[in-house]
């Protein structure tokens, strides 16, 4: 039992000696100037970060993907890991700020809805004759109606009105549209 208490007392005087120093080399700069010792603002830069999203639970399989292939890929290209939870968070752990914000956006795109009136930039990706298909929020597709376009449909264009469509619209164009309705049942979405 002396030999425990002597160990403990030893370690005690250990920690405190060294505590001390501590304490006498963060008062004194280099320059003889006491120091204020003040906790950081905020966290550096390329400081470790770990956010959690919250997103509805319905949205779980777009994150993943078949076979987890989307969540791969967002861990490979972000340079970040995911775990999912099963009531709908999302902890996004990343190796600096950038990485997790890039992440952050790429997961809250995945399994964002599209609301009637939202403004969203989106990408043409088929052009059809009664108007072109868009891509929303990476994974959302919605149809934006020729007579949308605001132009005079011309009966005597020789490919009708994808003649028309594809003079204004080109496969991968990026365009802003606005979404003027959602069809609950379908899930389908028009787009002005």
């Amino acid at each position: 039992m002396d030999l425990i208490e002597g160990a403990l007392e030893l370690a005690t005087n250990g920690r405190c000696v060294l505590l001390d120093e501590m304490e006498r080399l963060a008062r004194h700069t280099s320059s003889g100037e006491i120091s204020q010792l003040e906790p950081r603002e905020a966290l550096k830069d390329s400081a470790p970060r770990v956010e959690i999203i919250r997103f509805d639970p319905l949205h779980k399989r777009d994150l993943i993907g078949p076979g987890g292939a989307v969540l791969r890929q967002l861990e490979d290209k972000f340079g970040v890991s995911l775990d999912l939870t099963q009531d709908g968070q999302c902890l996004l752990f990343g190796p600096d700020q950038g990485s997790v914000r890039m992440a952050r956006a790429a997961v809250m795109d995945l399994v964002a809805d599209v609301e009637e009136g939202g403004i969203y930039d989106g990408t043409v990706i088929e052009i059809k004759d009664f108007g072109a298909v868009i891509e929303l929020l990476r994974n959302k597709e919605g149809l934006l109606h020729v007579s949308e376009l605001g132009v005079d449909l011309d009966d005597d264009h020789p490919q009708g009105n994808y003649g028309v469509v594809h003079e204004i619209l080109q496969v991968g164009q990026k365009i802003q549209v606005k979404c003027t309705a959602v069809d609950p049942v379908q899930g389908t979405i028009k787009l002005s």
